[in-house]
């Protein structure tokens, strides 16, 4: 090991060399965690791996079309069950305009303002990470842009620079964008009911009206999925590794994995649009769209590396893992549709709060001994 001196010895009287170093357990301790520097930084879509000979002698691609037949077939269910219950009158359209003008604790336009500002606040983040490698981010790379570090399939790490339309690579931007849009038009339905509150086409099915009740369900099971993913599995799992995590605690990533979840509590707490179960396949569909259509496909094709390792399809138990992934995404739109219910209960609305409260994280993890991040 670097840094560690020749054991010294010593001889006993039997004549046998007796290291006076301490035992192997203790000098594993003593030693601090060391890890491999990240290769890069490279641009996005720069073959580096070509130049690599590890990358270029090991079978990257095993085990993916398996994965990827497994999530097309989960979608082609969720296509049947749409299908299904929408023959069946089970999935109805029903939701109208005057469901966004309703609030059971604050007046319609403090609830119209709440909208806006969230809409606003949301697209006007993306606007700045498109147009700018300066807002509110700091780090190194060329052009001020800072680097982003993802890992490959053997969880080593590679360096890029962070600019442009690839800041929107990872799923917690198209989370993100689901949620504004949500908020925009749930925005413009209360504004009309605002400005006519007795209007009778307001108490008529309204195809945006749908489509928002829609949003808000599938964009509120990925803001909890999001937010407890990078809270208890990607940091604490990359910390663990030595691996940068700096890239969750810029501000653009603190409000993507924090206020996301801040936003849906709150249009859950103070708005009357309800969540309909029969809309899971659609939150399902979203993320098998992101993930056959671009993560373990596009994106891997151009960077070799995965944003999210656990996606690894060379793990052992990879179909498992994505089983649990759906199964957990289902139990998050429930809770979700849950949260609604829960704002009309006794105590149920500061329940909500301080669960929303206890799983965004803020703070940086403690440096690993011997090792700052």
């Amino acid at each position: 090991w670097p840094g560690l001196e020749t054991p010294e010895s010593t001889v006993s009287p039997a004549g046998r060399a007796e290291s006076l170093q301490p035992p192997a357990a203790t000098l594993t301790a003593r030693v601090p965690r060391m890890c491999k520097p990240a290769r890069g930084p490279f641009a996005y879509g720069e073959p580096w791996w070509l130049d690599d000979p590890i990358e270029m002698s090991a079978d990257r691609f095993r085990g993916r079309r398996r994965q990827l037949c497994f999530l097309l077939g989960v979608a082609a269910s969720c296509a049947g069950v749409v299908a299904y219950t929408s023959h069946a009158g089970v999935l109805v359209w029903s939701i109208t305009p005057a469901t966004f003008g309703q609030s059971s604790f604050v007046l319609l336009p403090a609830l119209v303002v709440y909208r806006i500002a969230c809409a606003a606040f949301i697209f006007g983040l993306c606007a700045s990470k498109l147009v700018s490698d300066y807002v509110l981010q700091r780090g190194a790379g060329a052009a001020g842009a800072r680097l982003n570090h993802f890992e490959t399939l053997d969880r080593t790490e590679v360096a890029f620079l962070d600019h442009g339309v690839w800041r929107f690579q990872g799923l917690t931007s198209w989370g993100w964008v689901l949620l504004g849009c949500y908020f925009l038009v749930a925005a413009t339905l209360s504004l009309r009911v605002a400005a006519a509150p007795e209007a009778a086409q307001h108490e008529e099915p309204d195809g945006a009206a749908c489509v928002a009740s829609l949003l808000l369900g599938v964009s509120s099971a990925y803001a909890i999925l999001i937010t407890l993913t990078v809270t208890f599995v990607l940091i604490p799992s990359k910390h663990r590794k030595g691996l940068s995590t700096e890239g969750f605690f810029t501000p653009f990533a603190l409000s993507q994995h924090n206020a996301n979840l801040a936003m849906v509590v709150g249009e859950l707490l103070c708005g009357a649009v309800p969540i309909d179960p029969w809309h899971l396949p659609f939150a399902l569909g979203f993320g098998i769209v992101y993930l056959c259509g671009w993560h373990q496909t596009v994106r891997y094709n151009r960077t070799r590396t995965l944003m999210y390792h656990f996606l690894n399809w060379q793990h052992p138990r990879s179909l498992l893992i994505c089983s649990l992934l759906m199964l957990t995404l289902a139990a998050f739109f429930a809770f979700a549709a849950l949260v609604g219910q829960l704002r009309l209960r006794p105590g149920g609305a500061p329940m909500v709060l301080c669960a929303a409260l206890a799983v965004m994280r803020w703070r940086r993890p403690p440096p690993l001994a011997g090792k700052g991040e």
